[in-house]
């Protein structure tokens, strides 16, 4: 059996791909269940009526995810016991650790094949080229595979003294269906037309509200445009997070500019309305927003920043790249952009090289063959 492991199902990249992951193994016969912490989180209700869900957490959950994954490693230990999988998935970079040690625990290490799905780069801004600290190399050591979901990424993780072997998947997209879910409708003061049938350019981003994703690099650089551009961001966050970005845009002068639509259940009739998609992030993995947005055709702007933007964006083929923390030069391609009148057809055609269903065909011919193979002891 296949377990593939997340702390809880929240509206995430990387819960939504182990989801699409154990579906689509699920439906090519494999024996797969997926794990988490918490049952919590929108997307709990998106998994496929053929995938077992087995939750770990017992008790009262903790006020961080940190505490809460780290508390819950004994009961990991015993899942891992009880249920007997040949293979474990960690379906992302928070995961790793906490699983390593409960299968360590667990008293089954030489009967689990332990892949990690790296779903993020462990840079951050500021930190030299090749530069790991001591927690996130040792998350990746003894694992009997890493697969990235960029090349950039995949060579990250090489470079991890001791490491894993390492292999990509990219993230991949369902761009018939993310094109007919921005079909649906959606409305918003920011799209009305003056008396001329004029209208301000719209940005839109979205993502998870956090340091990681840059909203208020965006919103520092949407002051500083020379355009009276509007700004829809989709995506849940702690209201202190949220409360934060809505001080900066009215220090800023731009809070009747920069809308906050929280989760929604349908993101993409929001993204297909917007003239540019915008993404600040300081780090990612690979971005699946980047890709859906994409999907719709939109205009890209994306930073540099590691990894996989660089990779989506083809080099600077399909969008702008700017540099990571800077809002100047955020804004200068956020112009750039805006002005290169760019096909949507030629984003829509990027899209389909980054289909869904070949990345997923590559988890299950992965997942199949971990499952032929017979476990090796940790290294």
């Amino acid at each position: 059996m296949i377990a593939i492991a997340n702390y809880d199902f929240r509206a995430s990249g990387t819960v939504a791909k182990s989801i699409e992951i154990a579906g689509a193994c699920a439906a090519a016969g494999l024996p797969v269940e997926l794990w988490a912490v918490r049952e919590s989180g929108p997307l709990r209700r998106t998994v496929p009526e053929g995938v077992r869900v087995v939750v770990v957490g017992r008790g009262r959950r903790r006020a961080s995810r940190g505490a809460d994954l780290a508390l819950a490693i004994p009961a990991l230990a015993s899942a891992l016991r009880k249920r007997r999988p040949r293979v474990l998935l960690s379906g992302g970079n928070h995961l790793h650790l906490p699983v390593k040690i409960a299968l360590a625990l667990s008293g089954r290490r030489r009967a689990v094949r332990l892949l990690l799905r790296a779903s993020n780069s462990s840079k951050r801004p500021g930190e030299r080229a090749g530069e790991f600290g001591w927690g996130d190399s040792y998350k990746y050591r003894g694992a009997d595979l890493a697969v990235a979901v960029s090349e950039e990424l995949a060579d990250e993780i090489r470079s991890v003294p001791r490491g894993p072997d390492v292999l990509c998947i990219p993230n991949g997209v369902d761009s018939a269906r993310v094109g007919a879910l921005g079909e649906e409708p959606f409305d918003h003061p920011f799209l009305a037309r003056d008396a001329a049938g004029v209208r301000a350019p719209v940005l839109a981003s979205m993502g998870r509200i956090s340091r990681q994703k840059g909203f208020d690099v965006l919103i520092r650089a949407l002051a500083a445009l020379p355009v009276p551009a509007r700004l829809l961001i989709v995506g849940h966050g702690a209201r202190a997070e949220v409360d934060a970005l809505r001080d900066l845009a009215a220090a800023s002068g731009v809070a009747d500019r920069v809308d906050f639509l929280g989760y929604r259940a349908n993101p993409f009739a929001v993204l297909a309305r917007a003239d540019l998609y915008v993404s600040a992030s300081r780090w990612e993995g690979a971005s699946n927003a980047l890709l859906e947005a994409l999907a719709l055709g939109l205009p890209l702007v994306a930073t540099d920043c590691p990894t996989g933007n660089r990779e989506i964006l083809g080099g600077g083929r399909y969008g702008h790249l700017a540099p990571v923390e800077d809002p100047r030069k955020l804004a200068e391609a956020i112009l750039a952009e805006l002005a290169a009148a760019r096909s949507r057809e030629t984003q829509r055609e990027r899209a389909q090289q980054l289909d869904l269903g070949r990345c997923t065909q590559e988890w299950i011919e992965l997942l199949r063959a971990q499952l032929q193979t017979s476990p090796q002891r940790m290294r």
